[in-house]
């Protein structure tokens, strides 16, 4: 199939091709749609592949099984095996939380200090929980309002760059479209110029081997003839 069919019927298969399709001409180029085509390339890429010597060290089965991660940081490398190993991620320390006596037969002076200093630490972080609660009710409402007016404006923003971008590209693939079809324009009819052409040559070359063969024919009728006139005297 010559490849000016191969253009006249773009626009019956232009509705196959798909957006992740990446040719040079792809609203002029249709070579690819035709299967015989498809396949003859397909062929031509496997045959090549097939030919291609392996480099050195491209073969995947001699790579590790496993890559040790994080060697040099040993905190990283800690947690990559806790995780190797599914065990639980103990984030949190609860029990600094958590407001307890020495024990009864415990009489050390520093135990009763410690429990001492944990029990205010506790207190301390109530009053302050207590003070961002009130502070929540009486400002919380109008911060909302205020962090929602601010999403708001950066959303109306993100939207006018994306429809701002959308418009681009649109811009930009007509105007791709637009060079496309008419250098398709051009390549038709350089390729009816060339096919005018062959078609000259051709003809050319039928008429001069027509008039060779008449030529020999007159030379071979000139030399019976001489022949004859040789004979007769």
């Amino acid at each position: 199939m010559s490849s000016t069919a191969l253009i006249t019927e773009s626009s019956s298969t232009s509705a196959t091709r798909t957006e992740s399709d990446i040719d040079a001409l792809p609203y002029v180029d249709r070579e690819i749609d035709d299967p015989e085509m498809k396949a003859t390339v397909e062929r031509l890429i496997d045959q090549e592949l097939r030919r291609m010597r392996r480099k050195p060290g491209s073969d995947r089965s001699q790579l590790p099984m496993e890559v040790e991660l994080f060697q040099n940081n040993d905190m990283l490398k800690q947690e990559w095996d806790r995780v190797k190993k599914k065990e639980p991620l103990n984030a949190l320390d609860y029990s600094r939380y958590e407001i307890k006596a020495p024990e009864e037969d415990e009489e050390d002076e520093n135990a009763w200090k410690k429990a001492v200093d944990n029990s205010k630490a506790q207190l301390e972080s109530q009053t302050d929980s207590m003070f961002n609660l009130e502070l929540l009710a009486k400002f919380g409402a109008n911060a909302w309002r205020v962090h929602n007016y601010q999403l708001e404006g950066e959303l109306k923003q993100l939207q006018q760059t994306t429809s701002e971008y959308r418009d681009a590209v649109l811009r930009i693939n007509r105007e791709r479209k637009a060079d496309q079809t008419q250098a398709g324009g051009s390549l038709r009819t350089l390729e009816n110029k060339w096919s005018d052409l062959i078609s000259q040559n051709l003809q050319v070359d039928i008429a001069a081997s027509a008039l060779e063969q008449e030529v020999e024919e007159l030379r071979r009728y000139h030399a019976s003839l001489k022949a004859k006139a040789e004979q007769s005297q």
